[in-house]
């Protein structure tokens, strides 16, 4: 009998630090200061205006900020010239903390028919425009990219611009970093 009460006295014990452990008071959870990024739609000025790069572009251009460090706002494509006026009114008008601008300022893409084979030969120039309205920071870069390949699935414009927005993202680190250092999707 006196068994029993041992093994009773022992799971009501353990319940109640089971009970305890799982409804102790939790940590306050640290709030986050997301900063706000004005992202515009992909401007193109070559004439390609192909919506599945743009698509692409966008996307990993958004995979540079992510929630809860930035909060993004999306705006249409400007359709004056991207400076730092036009970027620090941007800023203004959105309440933002800063705002990053992408345009395709060049892409020729073009086929050439051999006897057995098909080139496919691209030339494209990315410009990031980026404005910091907490540092003052204004700025531009420019990455190009040319290739002659046999035309298959990973020819043409976007493996070249994608990887053309991966250098200009490794460079904008240093203004907006990423929250989590690694792969952009």
């Amino acid at each position: 009998m006196m068994f029993s009460y041992h093994r009773i006295l022992v799971s009501i014990l353990i319940l109640i630090a089971i009970v305890c452990g799982l409804f102790s008071p939790l940590p306050a959870v640290q709030a986050v200061d997301s900063n706000k990024i004005v992202l515009a739609e992909i401007r193109d000025r070559s004439g390609y205006n192909d919506p599945n790069l743009n698509a692409a572009l966008l996307t990993k251009l958004r995979s540079q900020f992510r929630f809860p460090k930035y909060e993004i706002v999306m705006i249409p494509a400007a359709k004056t010239a991207i400076d730092r006026p036009t970027l620090e009114r941007i800023v203004a008008a959105n309440s933002a903390d800063g705002t990053v601008a992408l345009e395709i300022g060049y892409l020729r893409n073009f086929t050439i028919y051999l006897r057995d084979e098909i080139l496919e030969e691209t030339d494209l120039t990315l410009f990031l425009t980026y404005y910091d309205k907490k540092s003052g920071q204004y700025g531009q870069f420019k990455a190009d990219r040319s290739a002659t390949e046999i035309m298959g699935v990973y020819s043409g414009p976007q493996p070249l611009a994608l990887d053309a927005l991966e250098e200009l993202l490794n460079r904008l680190d240093k203004v907006f970093p990423r929250q989590i250092p690694g792969p952009r999707y």
